[in-house]
């Protein structure tokens, strides 16, 4: 072994260097209580630790060494590595069985299909790969019935081998779905949960590789009984698949990929799983870490974790914790309908390549017996031109294509045994030979060259001609990769854009409580499809020629759309985009695929409009397809790239030529979405029309892939008792089934909502287990066994475990007589049991008015009576069928109070008085209405929910109230900078990279929710032309600002500023522009309609103006800056700050409270962001001002004292004249 070599060089340096640290105590010695002699002695303790993890490490080692490099083991390590290569030649054999023994093929054609599965999945573990050895090993016994020619011969028992192991195929075939639905299941996993449940999961892997070495025992027992060669025989054959069993699961045990050894040993050092388990904050920290690339590279398990970047933290926790939750099985479970489809596709596709072979006319048949490289074309044309270009196994791309230009150019070509030339290209396909031009010559060798190379082998050649549409020549083939490719994307770009206008008009008007998730769709998958979309040279439609490629356009459409509707529009790995998109090029498919997934999610933010509550996953995971496909996008574009460099091309200019600079901006997205870039540009828009949002709109079970969240409240699927429960006896049959329950918690009864769960057997028998969720939807688990106590009763003990990191609970319990019970006691520590439980197998509905066991103990005739009168009524309650308008209030009531106080013991916590009250309301719900109550406390939160979009540079907090936005301190940085309503943060002066923001810049208030890189271009625009309005009629006017002409607005304007009103004089100064840089010119998007411009009131317009002076549309005040002008109105709306911050918004006309406002301020000095030297000479203003005020107070006082020496004189002049 290479690391056994390692392990003796380390050990013979740590004894060099503990050699040279003897010596060096000899010196240190003579120094006693020195520094050195410390360091000494600490690196001989150094020494001596890691002395001791070698020896450690090559003891284990010399013990597994042997093991390890056996021939047996060697065999097993060999299989692994060779089980592609072998996979075919396997297949190919059974294949060849199944027709002369009909009888296998359920397990031929399972095992085909989930080895095609596992061959698209890209990161193979070395544990799933042994799982498929040994599955392979096992079908390769079938193998052997080749040698049985008539499989209704019997044998020398008189058993036919059909009668013998048909059941056992079938059996087979179900084990071998259920194993690739485990490796399935497993490889989504984030790497975290594979590590903290890597037990559960070896345990399942290992139960697989025993019972495919059974199965193949039992085949080959089978055989080796048919053929009549005995027991004995049939038993040493066994006793070495068993031998190798052993050596197969030790092997298993040694398969830790190397990042989940790095991460595990992170995990030791935390203290271990249990430990990690337990704090929320190690588990956010572990979650995120990635492993480090000389160890291993990080494999991306989910691809939905870029998904929760925006997502609360909180949220992703509570995922990560029931994720950890599940056992293997249940993971298995819940994957199974996901895996069936995926199955079920891969086994159609199979049977269309085994049934849809298409032969061209023209098709060369291709010989055993070849004379050239040549030869193995199949196009009769292409053929003959490699053959005259005596060309090898490869053409240099360009030659290639130029010399297929020339072949086909030519007008005519003589044939052997027809009389005169014959045209090379028939006369319905000439319009296509203009394709062929230089022009094209970039796109025809992407065509062919599928890997970029350079070169196009023989096999790129078949691939391509074989590829084409039936009844299309190769010429018609070209065209389309020429000029047809290009126009179907802009086809579809078209499509996808416009999908997302709707989607974008859509968004404000959803119901509250989906709200937050149609605009977290948004803001995650709309700026990814519109960065490719963008990126493309799109080129128009023509008519003519488009109905030249239209049948295969939509055929391809119809394709993908008929494998998407097959996985029901999920896709959840990389792998199942694979199997719906098949074999090709990404950018093939690219944009028909995104169109098809979005228009689906349309039709999902349609139903969100006013008919249903979506799941929280169900927008989640339909971006993840998004996501999925972003990521093969990403793989290319570094395949492209590194393919590049190796041929000394640069990469930037490849890119913006290559597939017609489909790839171009997702290189280097910074740029695109710069501000500047996104000022220039503008995006489709749609208006909402309600009418059609709900015309045809199609039923939630066709489309949602999730429950809603009222769903199954009251129709829960019954659970009934298995067979391996029937079979079951003692004490612990009896209390398999069905219990609903209450617990209480100190004094309070009950302490929690009532729980319902159904108790199964073990596969073992040994113990009672079962699975649930509460009221509150939190998942648990709860096993229980028995014991035999000295007085001969029976004790129950119960282990109840939750997901997201609640402690468990510890129960011993007792039966009753009648068995219609269970009782005792609880705590979250087994030696620590003092509160009580009270468990039945009776109605919901009578357990709600029994008493709580206090009452039984203290007069248990009372408590009985009262639960027979309670118990009565309820009954009676519950089964009138009619409906009072005062029990209704009174339901309505309870549950209004109920939800008050669950949603305040959440937020803030209960008083003892309200923790009583709850607890009646808790014992007067069923668990059905309890589920209710909760579910509808869900959907309030939701509807209160914000989206966070923004934050405060000021406080660094998310901002999810008013946001106000400065206007020129955002264009001078190129994005936007925002500041949230708390007055320390609105008012507070910043300095932002050099430049100073200021209180008085003009700023833009929001109050609603907005996208950054959608909203903001015309957010900013509306407010620039605005600002650059009122500068021109103040110009104008020389004095102050007159309301504009209807049509002012109209035009782009230009970004300007202006202080509106002198303070002291009225005089109005006209100042500089808005500092911005004139933005980049960026195609952003494909324009449906012109975006709406702004324009500006007549005087008929009823905004009140008096004289020439903007006045308040609420209050009629005369205003001066600041205050608010309206940027979404059509008309100019004025607004006072004091009637905006007291009214919160104004309605009057067509102008509403989410209307975004620009903050106008007084002097345009201070609206640009300031620079150092602009800083500078602010100072110097200061200084200035300041002495001027100085100045003036001195001046006062001088006018003071002059007044007083006037007063003193007159005083004495009278005197003097007396005197």
């Amino acid at each position: 072994m290479a690391s056994s070599n390692e392990d003796i060089q380390i050990s013979n340096k740590l004894d060099d260097a503990y050699q040279h640290m003897q010596s060096a105590q000899l010196y240190v010695s003579k120094a006693p209580n020195s520094m050195s002699v410390d360091l000494v002695n600490k690196a001989d303790d150094f020494y001596n630790a890691m002395q001791a993890k070698a020896t450690t490490a090559q003891n284990i080692l010399a013990a597994v060494q042997p093991v390890y490099e056996s021939d047996a083991m060697k065999t097993i390590r060999d299989g692994m590595n060779t089980l592609v290569e072998g996979l075919p030649g396997v297949l190919k054999a059974l294949d060849e069985v199944a027709n002369i023994h009909p009888f296998i093929k359920i397990a031929v054609g399972a095992f085909k299909v989930v080895v095609e599965l596992d061959l698209k999945r890209r990161d193979n573990e070395k544990k799933i790969t042994l799982l498929f050895v040994e599955m392979k090993d096992m079908m390769e016994v079938l193998i052997q019935l080749r040698l049985i020619k008539d499989e209704e011969e019997p044998g020398p028992d008189g058993t036919t081998i059909k009668a013998r192991m048909q059941e056992l195929v079938k059996r087979t075939a179900d084990d071998i779905k259920t194993c690739a639905n485990a490796c399935d299941a497993y490889s989504k996993k984030k790497l975290l949960v594979k590590v903290l449940k890597s037990s559960s999961w070896d345990d399942k892997f290992k139960g697989f590789l025993t019972l495919f070495t059974d199965r193949r025992k039992a085949f080959t027992f089978a055989l080796e009984m048919h053929v009549g060669k005995g027991v004995d025989d049939a038993n040493r054959k066994l006793d070495s698949v068993n031998t190798k069993l052993n050596l197969v699961l030790e092997f298993f045990a040694t398969l830790v990929p190397p990042d989940q050894q790095q991460l595990g040993e992170l995990i030791n050092s935390r203290g271990g799983p249990d430990a990690v388990m337990k704090e929320n904050d190690v588990l956010t920290a572990l979650a995120k870490y990635k492993p480090s690339s000389e160890v291993g590279s990080a494999k991306r398990a989910d691809a939905h974790a870029d998904l929760r970047s925006n997502k609360d933290p909180e949220g992703s926790l509570k995922e990560l914790k029931e994720e950890l939750f599940e056992s293997a099985d249940v993971a298995m479970q819940k994957n199974l309908e996901t895996f069936e489809r995926k199955f079920d596709v891969q086994r159609k596709k199979i049977i269309e390549e085994m049934q849809g072979i298409v032969r061209h006319e023209g098709d060369r048949v291709i010989d055993s017996v070849l004379s050239g490289p040549h030869d193995k074309i199949r196009d009769t044309d292409i053929h003959e031109l490699w053959k005259d270009m005596r060309w090898r196994g490869h053409a240099k791309a360009r030659h290639f294509v130029l010399a297929l230009r020339d072949y086909y150019s030519s007008e005519f070509v003589s044939t052997s045994g027809v009389s005169g030339p014959v045209p090379r290209v028939i006369a319905e396909d000439q319009w296509a030979l203009k394709y062929l031009d230089v022009e094209y010559i970039s796109a025809l060798i992407e065509a062919f060259d599928e890997d970029a190379s350079g070169f196009i082998t023989i096999s790129e050649v078949n691939q391509f001609t074989t590829s084409r549409p039936q009844g299309w020549s190769v010429v018609h083939w070209l065209a389309y990769w020429a000029q047809g490719w290009q126009m179907s994307c802009t086809y579809y770009i078209v499509k996808i854009t416009n999908c997302f206008a709707e989607i974008f008009a859509l968004e404000p008007h959803v119901r509250a409580e989906n709200h937050t998730f149609v605009a977290e769709y948004l803001m995650n998958v709309w700026r990814p499809v519109t960065t490719l979309s963008a990126s493309m040279s799109t080129f128009a439609v023509e008519d003519e020629l488009w109905s030249r490629f239209e049948s295969y356009v939509l055929a391809e459409e119809k394709r993908l759309d008929d494998a998407l509707k097959d996985v029901h529009y999920y896709i959840d790995a990389v792998e199942t985009l694979y199997l719906i998109t098949g074999p090709g090029r990404i950018e093939q498919f690219i944009f028909p695929l995104l169109y098809l997934l979005v228009r689906r999610h349309l039709d999902v933010m349609r139903l969100c409009y006013r008919r249903v509550v979506i799941n929280r996953g169900e927008l989640w995971y339909a971006a993840g397809g998004i996501y999925y496909i972003m990521d093969m996008v990403m793989a290319r574009v570094g395949y492209l790239e590194s393919l590049f460099k190796q041929r000394n091309l640069d990469p930037d200019k490849q890119f913006k030529t290559f597939a017609y600079g489909l790839y171009n901006y997702i290189r280097d997205q910074d740029q695109f979405w710069s501000l500047k870039s996104l000022m220039n540009g503008s995006f489709t828009t749609a208006d909402f029309r309600p009418d059609e949002v709900e015309k045809d709109l199609p039923e939630p079970g066709d489309v949602l892939s999730y429950p809603t969240p009222m769903e199954g409240l009251f129709s829960r699927p019954e659970e009934i008792l298995t067979e391996s429960d029937l079979e079951v006896s003692g004490p612990l049959k009896v209390i398999l089934g069905r219990w609903y329950g209450f617990f209480g918690e100190g004094d309070a009864w009950p302490g929690y909502p009532m729980v319902t769960f159904f108790f199964h057997a073990s596969e073992d028998a040994s113990v009672a287990k079962a699975r649930s969720i509460t009221a509150g939807g939190v998942s648990f688990a709860i096993v229980g066994q028995h014991a035999l106590k000295d007085d001969g009763t029976v004790e129950y003990s119960f282990s109840q475990t939750f997901s997201g990191g609640y402690e468990p609970r510890h129960l011993k319990a007792r039966l009753s007589d009648d068995g219609q019970s269970l009782f005792g006691l609880w705590g979250n520590k087994e030696d620590d049991l003092k509160d009580e439980f009270y468990l039945t197998r009776l109605p919901p509905e009578l357990l709600t008015a029994r008493p709580s066991p206090r009452e039984f103990r203290e007069n248990k005739i009372q408590a009985l009576w009262r639960y027979a009168i309670d118990a009565t009524r309820e009954q009676i309650r519950r089964k009138s069928t009619s409906l009072s308008w005062i029990r209704i209030k009174e339901y309505l009531a309870r549950r209004n109070k109920y939800l008050t106080l669950i949603a305040r013991e959440e937020d803030q916590g209960l008083n003892p008085d309200e923790y009583k009250e709850l607890a009646i309301l808790d014992h007067g719900f069923t668990y059905d209405e309890a589920c209710c109550c909760f579910v509808l406390l869900e959907m309030r939160n939701r509807a209160g929910d914000k989206v966070p979009n923004f934050g405060c540079n000021v406080c660094a907090q998310e901002i999810e109230g008013v946001r106000y936005t400065c206007l020129p301190c955002s264009l001078a940085q190129n994005t936007s900078v925002d500041f949230c309503d708390k007055p320390g943060c609105r008012d507070a002066t910043l300095d932002i990279d050099g430049s100073t923001h200021l209180p008085s810049h003009h700023m833009i208030k929001v109050r609603t929710f907005l996208f950054y890189d959608r909203d903001t271009p015309k957010l900013f625009g509306n407010a620039t032309r605005v600002i650059a309005d009122l500068t021109e009629q103040a110009k104008k006017m020389g004095t102050r600002p007159k309301l504009p002409a209807a049509d002012a607005r109209n035009d782009q304007g230009q970004d300007g500023d202006t202080g509106l009103v002198d303070g002291a004089s009225g005089a109005l100064q006209a100042k500089d522009s808005v500092d911005a840089e004139t933005p980049v010119t960026s195609p952003i998007d494909i324009k449906k309609d012109e975006p709406e411009t702004r324009g500006r009131a007549t005087a008929a317009s009823a905004n009140k103006v008096i004289g020439v002076r903007p006045t308040c549309v609420s209050c009629s005040a005369k205003m001066e800056p600041p205050f608010f002008v309206c940027v979404d109105c059509i008309e100019s709306i004025y607004i006072c700050t004091d009637c905006d911050e007291q009214l919160g918004g104004l309605s009057i006309g067509a102008h509403t409270p989410s209307h975004s406002l620009l903050r106008y301020s007084r002097s345009s000095e201070t609206n640009r962001a300031a620079g150092p030297s602009e800083e500078r000479l602010r100072a110097l203003e200061s200084k200035v001002a300041s002495f001027s005020g100085q100045f003036t107070a001195l001046n006062e006082r001088m006018h003071r004292m002059e007044g007083l020496l006037e007063s003193l004189l007159s005083r004495l002049v009278p005197e003097v004249s007396v005197g």
